[in-house]
């Protein structure tokens, strides 16, 4: 007992004499507490705010400082404040402010002089969006959240209503202290060094410093209005200037042009002359979701204004369930290294900012364009644009940092590690009073407290439970769900693909597939990987085994290099690869007693290679053997008693097909130029491409024993495709594919050309390749064709314009398909779609013989790799 004293009187003693408490309030003239209002104490660059009733509190060291108060609508204050040893209560004032528009004179039809305080913000994001090259701070967050209603239907439930009423109407808190470090070009260190949480456990609740960049084309997942396209989708108002720091600010009102969820709406404030943010105050929204933010900057170097304080007020309507929730960090900069600044822009005492060291004639040339367009008093769009364009060169030149490739990429990921202190859970009130920028109110103390009750009443049957979940909760997650297993280096791992691998298929042929798929591999090196995944089945109707194994050596990322050896014996889809999706035809098969695909016995042998030979240009080459024969059904009726079609593609350019055996070599090339990349987790991914992928491919077959029996042939295809995007949301995909067949004898069917084909309502492929109304095998062929394919997305075309569909998060798109193939009538599809981008859409269709209306239709496609086949 004797020991407990001591340490609480050391502990106290440490508090009074270290540490005074600096706290107050915060209010307009008429009284009223204004909550969220900003503080930022000069010498400490330490910013933080008051909590919704206008209250702060915080500790310093006894001595003198600099106290900035600021909120927006109001008037800052300047405090020199004298922290003594007992601490200091200072309530402060703020005067409503009267925004100054004298000399701004705006004709009708005159262009509003926000626009160009905009066009300089716009033209400079570029360097700020990269002017912090890293920092130390110290944060404090606090995150809290109530559930105000639930769905009326879950309030029939007796057990419902009763669980309920743990969560409804009570406040939950959750407090944080971290240290973050930050390192250009994305590399995040967080330390937890403290933290608290009333949350209930079945709630996981998780807050950390946002790492907002309001500089970047993306803020909150919407279009910035600083981004390069902004004036597209938004228009500005200037609603006053004010002098604040020796600065003169311009209030931007920003206004979204569409009504669209993935754009914001608020006030902006730009700083003139250094065009950048000294404040923003945003209002977002998203399905079920609205929130505010407001976000204060302050200058912690000459010329340099960062985020020192953050508060959020959210409110959620998803499904009947109601809540509200709040959330604020603050800010303590510990360093802060900017970089050098690269437009000649000026304080107003007319002192230049360093420029960057030029170093090349290309560096030269453009410093020379961005000191001629920034001199400019005004610019118009197309310059800022250039502008913008030319800053954003300068910096990657002037990047020591960036990737020695010519194409990479820095990782969007980044290195983001997190440690938690072992004691981070059992910081004791002192503690949490020291660190705390806010006072906990009635409601968040009674939270803490209920918290301890709960667990001290549960403390002493915890460890049993816990450990029966989590070993309960692993089986149930590896048999139903599926897992990975890793060795202690993480070299060697293990991976079950969980229930829907079991039963992957249903057909009238095999039945189903009862058995199981797997992976394993063992990393060799930091650039190497061996994977093995095989699978094996028994099919309950026709009773054979079927399956495969696959054997792929990743090695070379930077160049994709992957050689893979497979075989096994398979019910192959004559389709092959433009097949639809094995699932597909088995909800179809299961549920309607279709059986569209068509399935042939094929045991095969395969040896793949791919390589790139430059960056963007990839070779491929392949060897293989097949032995094939046709197969009947062993399932007459469907499970609704529907009478199953032969298992022979309907089509005339089908001919029985006698057991066969087909050897094959493949080559092919695929180039993309300029192909930007990242590498994330030693694996090469391209980004979207300005430039069109081209690809060519030709495969020769070759005699095997008895050439009677043998499908010789020889064939070349040419493709090409882009996606282009063009503004934020709209997005244009085409897709051109010629070819041929020549010197051919003995061709069976599942070598010909096909194509993307399906008359079935639902698809798991993307709307942008293949063909909605037309059957599987329909124009398959062995001479020659040709393919076009174009899809336009954009938010707004036809039903967005209902008033009550405006603010959906649905795109349309419009749909374009041809098809020539030789001794067949063209054929082309006309469609109309809504849906997520390529997640998931529902389209009409009409299709049409030679510009004659041949037939109409409706399609579902959900492109998920659920719906993958083999």
């Amino acid at each position: 007992m004797k020991r407990y004293f001591w340490l609480i009187a050391l502990c106290l003693w440490t508090v009074v004499s270290f540490a005074q408490t600096f706290k107050g309030k915060v209010t307009g003239e008429n009284g009223i507490p204004i909550p969220y209002a900003a503080l930022y104490l000069k010498e400490l660059k330490w910013g933080f705010t008051t909590d919704d009733n206008g209250c702060f509190q915080t500790t310093l060291k006894e001595g003198n400082y600099t106290c900035e108060v600021s909120s927006l609508g109001y008037m800052g204050q300047t405090l020199l404040i004298k922290v003594p040893a007992k601490g200091l209560e200072k309530n402060v004032v703020l005067v409503e402010r009267i925004y100054s528009l004298d000399e701004v004179n705006v004709k009708k039809g005159a262009e509003d002089p926000a626009y160009a305080v905009m066009r300089k913000a716009i033209a400079n994001a570029p360097y700020y969006r990269k002017q912090v090259q890293g920092f130390e701070a110290n944060t404090y967050l606090k995150g809290s959240g109530k559930m105000t209603s639930i769905p009326a239907v879950l309030k029939l439930s007796k057990e419902v209503r009763t669980e309920s009423k743990k969560y409804m109407g009570k406040l939950f808190l959750l407090e944080e202290e971290r240290d973050v470090t930050f390192r250009a070009p994305d590399t995040w260190e967080g330390h937890v060094k403290a933290y608290n949480n009333t949350f209930p456990e079945e709630i996981s609740v998780q807050i950390g410093l946002t790492t907002i960049n309001l500089y970047e084309p993306t803020i909150f997942g919407k279009v910035s209005p600083l981004s390069a396209g902004a004036f597209t989708y938004y228009r500005f108002q200037l609603e006053g200037c004010y002098a604040e720091g020796g600065y003169l600010v311009n209030k931007i009102k920003v206004i979204p042009r569409n009504d669209n969820p993935r754009l914001v709406a608020g006030d902006l404030y730009i700083i003139e002359d250094l065009w950048c943010v000294s404040a923003a105050d945003l209002y977002i929204r998203m399905s079920g979701l609205k929130a505010t933010v407001k976000i204060i900057c302050k200058e912690v170097q000459p010329s340099a204004f960062l985020i020192t304080s953050t508060s959020m007020e959210t409110a959620i309507n998803m499904m009947g369930f109601k809540a509200e929730a709040s959330y604020l960090a603050s800010i303590h900069y510990t360093h802060v290294n900017i970089a050098k600044q690269i437009v000649g822009q000026e304080k107003e005492e007319d002192v230049p900012l360093p420029t960057i060291a030029v170093q090349s004639k290309k560096q030269q040339k453009i410093q020379q364009q961005i000191d001629l367009l920034s001199s400019k008093k005004d610019i118009t769009i197309r310059e800022a644009y250039k502008l913008s364009k030319l800053i954003e060169k300068a910096s990657e030149l002037a990047d020591t940092l960036r990737p020695v490739h010519k194409y990479e990429r820095a990782s969007e990921v980044g290195n983001r590690t997190l440690t938690t202190d072992s004691l981070a859970d059992k910081k004791d009130s002192l503690y949490w009073a020291a660190i705390r920028s806010v006072p906990l109110k009635p409601e968040e103390l009674q939270s803490y407290l209920n918290k301890e009750k709960i667990v001290a009443s549960r403390d002493s049957l915890r460890h049993d439970s816990i450990r029966e979940q989590s070993i309960g909760g692993k089986i149930f997650q590896a048999i139903f769900v599926g897992d990975t297993y890793r060795t202690k280096n993480k070299k060697i791992w293990l991976s079950l693909d969980g229930l829907p691998s079991y039963i992957p298929e249903y057909n009238f042929v095999d039945g189903f597939w009862l058995g199981i798929k797997l992976e394993t591999g063992v990393k060799l090196s930091d650039a190497t990987q061996l994977r093995i995944t095989p699978s094996l089945y028994y099919t309950t109707a026709r009773k054979a085994i079927v399956g495969q194994g696959i054997i792929t050596l990743d090695y070379a990322p930077r160049h994709r290099g992957k050689l893979s050896l497979s075989g096994g014996v398979l019910s192959a889809d004559y389709n092959g690869e433009s097949g639809e999706a094995r699932l597909v035809n088995a909800l179809a098969t299961s549920l309607f007693g279709r059986n569209d695909m068509k399935l042939y016995d094929k045991r095969f042998l395969s040896v793949d290679h791919a390589i790139e030979l430059v960056n963007g240009l990839l070779f491929s080459a392949s060897l293989t053997w097949q032995q094939r024969k046709m197969l009947d059904n062993h399932i007459s009726k469907s499970w609704f008693k529907r009478e199953a079609e032969p298992n022979i593609p309907p089509v005339s350019s089908f001919k029985p097909m006698p057991e066969n055996e087909l050897l094959k070599a493949s080559f092919g090339l695929e180039y993309t130029p300029a192909h930007y990349y990242r590498m994330i987790q030693g694996q090469k991914i391209y980004e979207t491409s300005k430039f069109p992928t081209f690809s060519v491919q030709y495969d020769r077959g070759f005699p095997v024993n008895d050439a009677k029996l043998s499908s010789i042939y020889n064939f070349a295809q040419f493709t090409v495709r882009q996606n282009i995007e063009f503004g934020m949301f709209n997005s244009l995909y085409w897709y051109v594919n010629t070819g041929m067949f020549w010197d051919k004898k003995n061709m069976q069917f599942p070598d010909f050309k096909h194509f993307a084909t399906s008359s079935f309502p639902l698809t798991g492929r993307s709307f942008n390749t293949g063909f909605s109304l037309l059957g599987n095998y329909a124009y398959s062929t062995n001479t020659r064709w040709m393919q076009a394919n174009v899809s336009w997305y954009t938010p707004y075309l036809l039903l967005k314009y209902l008033p009550f569909l405006k603010k959906k998060n649905f795109d349309e798109a419009l749909h374009f398909r041809s098809l020539v193939v030789y001794e067949y009538r063209p054929y082309s599809e006309l469609g109309y779609s809504i849906g997520f981008s390529d997640i998931a859409r529902v389209g009409v269709f009409a299709g049409f013989d030679s510009f004659k209306f041949r037939s109409a239709g409706v399609s579902v496609s959900i492109p998920l790799s659920l719906f993958s086949g083999d």
